[in-house]
């Protein structure tokens, strides 16, 4: 397992979306030599067999990389435990990955950035992940090309496997840590007035998940995340297709154009708040009021156009 790097992609029914999300990670050259694992989900019901089915076909063609591995899903797990499983099988198989997921589409220096700062940051154990995603920022007289940060982000990214045996997964076990631990709700909430509302949710079952998961264990354990000063990523999700996403899409960021392939990544104890700032304030209370109401207004609007 020494040195080894492995690309794992997730994904269920949108065959159009991951053609889009592979065609788009094949730009990086180091693709040739990698490995690429797909986590592929299962039918929740007969009528969902045949986009399966589609999703697999092209899977089943795919070249361009090392060698492909399918995990294909025999029944549906859903959101949450498919990532949990994949993810356990590639922090017991691999020492270090790279994710993606089938609704991004990334840079040509996606897999460069991430497998440098993987690099760069590897024997630093309060580092988490590297993610590659960022919101619009203004880095001014920052000449830094990586941020450190506090709140995990799911929208491509790469990690280690020894960072990961101590996540907690298990919904009772992390309603305990919850109500037992001081000081929880005010750590998690820290980097967003979401995340405790979403925690309170997948532990009741309303939503399959596991990027919450991962934030808690940053949270609980003072951990942090590094992000790009220029994002790798564009998120295509945002539609009645996806699990979890609809909506305002309020991920839309300017996106590298990949020719700089050379990074300085900022030492882990360099801490910019002002860029911290700049990528939390989507997440301030006032500003998820506002994109509820925009959001309840779009779905209100798309029933009326249903009803018609």
């Amino acid at each position: 397992m020494e040195n080894s790097l492995v690309i794992g992609v997730f994904c269920y029914n949108r065959v159009s979306k991951l053609k889009r999300c592979i065609e788009a990670l094949l730009k990086n050259p180091e693709c040739a030599n990698l490995d690429i694992i797909f986590f592929s989900d299962g039918a929740k019901d007969a009528s969902g067999q045949k986009s399966i089915k589609e999703v697999r076909d092209y899977i089943d063609q795919l070249k361009g990389f090392k060698s492909v591995i399918k995990h294909y899903r025999e029944y549906n797990y859903s959101t949450g435990p498919n990532f949990r499983t994949g993810l356990t099988f590639l922090s017991e198989n691999y020492e270090r990955f790279i994710i993606v997921e089938d609704d991004l589409i990334v840079s040509p220096n996606y897999i460069k950035y991430l497998t440098d700062a993987l690099e760069f940051y590897k024997n630093d154990h309060t580092v988490f992940c590297v993610t590659a995603y960022v919101f619009p920022i203004k880095k001014g007289e920052y000449h830094y090309d990586s941020i450190v940060y506090k709140r995990f982000c799911s929208y491509g990214w790469g990690g280690w496997a020894n960072r990961f045996p101590n996540v907690i997964w298990d919904n009772q076990a992390l309603e305990i840590l919850m109500n037992t631990s001081p000081g929880f709700k005010k750590r998690l909430n820290a980097e967003g007035a979401d995340l405790i509302r979403m925690l309170r949710k997948q532990i009741s079952g309303k939503i399959s998940t596991w990027d919450i998961q991962m934030q808690t264990h940053v949270a609980e354990n003072r951990l942090k995340v590094i992000y790009p000063t220029l994002s790798k990523v564009s998120n295509i999700g945002f539609d009645e297709e996806s699990t979890n996403t609809s909506g305002v899409n309020y991920l839309i960021t300017p996106i590298d154009d990949g020719s700089n392939r050379d990074f300085k990544f900022c030492p882990p104890n360099i801490i910019s708040p002002k860029l911290q700032a700049q990528i939390k304030s989507p997440y301030d209370f006032s500003t998820l009021v506002i994109r509820k109401l925009k959001n309840d207004f779009l779905k209100f609007t798309n029933n009326i156009r249903k009803a018609d």
